[in-house]
């Protein structure tokens, strides 16, 4: 059973004890950028434990329950009402500090028991961003959020930080009076977290959450916010300034969890599915939050066009949250199986060439990923080894479309008619649960087993446990991304066969019918590599210019279209002959030159400027 393994990225003691129910009383304090407050945990023995690993201190017992701490003070630790013993362990240069609790001298039976720490996070806490008014849209209030995943739960508070250690949750937040606090949780008091507020400056808001989840999916956002209901069970969240449009570019969340729910046959069980829109800080392009999925401003477009990141988070409602992989080192169990979802969605919704289109062109992100880290690295293993490791620094495409192709190969296998049976079958098995890819193999051996389904071809140890390339290729029709090189071609002709408006024959009228933005990345980056490849077919600036016209690049608000038209007019043209150095150099200088303008760009143009310094 997973509950039995260690979690080479946790020091606590999961496998003795299990951290069930979390009550948490905690106050938002802006001038001193700290969280502070309670943390009360419901532990009870686990069933049987082995506690194995070089990370897991050698002198825990059976009265003694360990957390994962970074970087939080510790002012007093009770146990069932009563002070407790509490030692913090020399710091782990990755894991941070083993929080241990004496159970002595009384120790506990085999029943729950509360364990309650009181304490404070540092303002340098790795899972929180704390940003000044001056780097919000409305200028005028601070702004917190949280990003937990992989294993910074441990610098919000003191925890089981394993995605195996699941625990339900109850929230009473004190934030002052100007802001809302919303957090991954059902919104709306629970009677054991209810709290009247210290002072008429501040104010209580209170979340529950039922479901049990992992300390990397526990996330909390505080600002002067402003909703909009896009859905029956749906409302969108940004400072107010930017609330509507934010409405207007997720209004189809419906449609994606209506989708997902008939793909998977499984309901959504989460009640509220809501996303709040953050400062242009947040680092991700999303965060599959539950309750509350956290998304970057660089997806409004005005045109939905970059909504489809909402599928993937929508989809790991089901794969990610509901079921788990029990240690980061099976990370692909929740990112493959969430692509997958994410693209039966998208082609649910625009059509079954969508699939192979999304599936093809991201398998050349992941040749590119293998290519960087050698085909041989432990990394690009779809299990690799985590010993020692931050599962941040073994973060990119590998686990997401090394594993989706490897669900996508089962689903050939498998067979399209009982291919729909078996994600039904496995999610209804797994969830609420945590799972390693021996389990995930196990399920898979036994249902098809059982339905005659033959899966001799299928060579698990080369998937699981071989770096590299997936050992087989993908085979489906790139009918779209087809389209998007023809057209690429035909701005590459001759000038004597262009119309006389300068534009291949029928680009004047606009973009083609039905086209996304996807389809744009691959035009560009068609037209880069046959330049690259022969520098004397570079584009004249006036067919930029021309091209421009014909598709609206420059009034477009789309955040990827933008950038690579941008770059594209830089080393597409021989009028402007820049070399990615120097394009390079030119982004850093930019991002330098706004400091005293926008506190949002330098921030930016710092780190551009650290990133390309070294190759100028």
């Amino acid at each position: 059973m997973a509950s039995a393994l260690a979690d080479p990225c946790s020091q606590a003691s999961e496998c003795a004890f299990r951290c069930s129910r979390l009550q948490l009383l905690w106050h938002v304090d802006f001038e001193r950028k700290v969280l502070r407050g309670c943390a009360e945990w419901t532990v009870q023995r686990s069933d049987g434990y082995a506690l194995t690993g070089d990370s897991k201190p050698k002198d825990v017992d059976d009265a003694t329950v360990v957390l994962d701490t970074k970087a939080l003070k510790i002012e007093a630790v009770r146990v069932e009402g009563k002070p407790a013993t509490f030692s913090l362990c020399d710091e782990h240069h990755v894991f941070g500090q083993a929080l241990k609790i004496s159970l002595r001298p009384a120790g506990q039976g085999d029943g729950p028991f509360q364990v309650s720490i009181d304490y404070e996070t540092s303002p340098e806490s790795s899972a929180c961003q704390w940003l000044s008014a001056e780097l919000t849209a409305g200028k005028e209030h601070p702004y917190l959020f949280t990003q937990c995943q992989a294993i910074h739960g441990r610098a919000l508070l003191p925890c089981q930080d394993s995605p195996g250690a699941k625990f339900s949750y109850e929230a009473s937040v004190t934030v002052p009076e100007w802001a809302t606090a919303l957090m991954s949780a059902r919104r709306g008091a629970a009677p054991a977290a209810a709290a009247k507020p210290p002072d008429a400056s501040t104010r209580v808001f209170a979340f529950h959450q039922p479901v049990p989840v992992p300390a990397y999916l526990f996330a909390i956002a505080v600002g002067h916010l402003a909703s909009r209901e896009v859905g029956p069970r749906s409302l969108v969240w940004s400072e107010p300034s930017m609330v509507d449009e934010v409405a207007h570019e997720f209004a189809e969340v419906e449609s994606f969890l209506q989708a997902a729910e008939e793909i998977t046959g499984q309901p959504y069980i989460w009640g509220q599915y809501d996303l709040l829109c953050l400062p242009p800080s947040f680092p991700y392009g999303g965060m599959e939050n539950p309750c509350l999925t956290f998304l970057t401003p660089t997806l409004i477009a005005g045109d939905r066009s970059l909504a489809g990141v909402v599928a993937h988070e929508v989809s790991h409602s089901w794969t990610g949250n509901l079921l788990t992989n029990h240690t980061w080192e099976h990370f692909w169990l929740n990112e493959g199986w969430t692509v997958w979802l994410e693209r039966r969605i998208e082609a649910k919704m625009h059509g079954e060439t969508w699939y192979a289109f999304s599936s093809l062109e991201a398998n050349d992100s992941l040749q590119e990923a293998v290519s960087r880290y050698g085909d041989s690295h432990n990394f690009t293993k779809l299990v690799p080894t985590l010993r020692d490791i931050d599962p941040d620094d073994a973060f990119s495409c590998i686990p997401y479309e090394k594993g989706f192709q490897f669900i996508h190969f089962l689903g050939e296998v498998i067979g399209s008619k009982a291919f729909p049976e078996y994600v039904t079958a496995y999610i209804g098995e797994f969830k609420m649960k945590t799972l390693t890819s021996d389990e995930f193999k196990a399920f898979t051996i036994s249902w098809c087993g059982g339905r005659g389904v033959d899966l001799s071809a299928v060579d698990w140890d080369e998937w699981l446990h071989a770096p590299g390339m997936p050992p087989v290729r993908l085979s489906l029709a790139n009918v779209e991304g087809e389209r998007a090189k023809e057209l690429a071609a035909q701005w590459l002709r001759p000038q004597s066969e262009m119309d006389p408006s300068g534009c291949p024959e029928g680009a004047a009228a606009g973009a083609p019918q039905g086209w996304r933005h996807q389809h744009w990345l691959v035009f560009f980056g068609c037209l880069s590599s046959e330049i690259d490849s022969e520098p004397s077919h570079a584009l004249s600036l006036e067919r930029l210019l021309r091209m421009d016209e014909a598709y609206g690049f420059s009034a477009s608000r789309n955040a990827e279209v933008v950038t690579h038209h941008r770059e594209g007019r830089a080393s597409l043209s021989a009028s402007l002959a820049l070399t990615r150095i120097a394009q390079h150099r030119c982004v850093a200088v930019a991002g330098r030159h706004e400091r005293e303008s926008n506190a949002v760009i330098t921030m930016w143009g710092i780190f551009a400027w650290r990133h390309f310094r070294n190759m100028y």
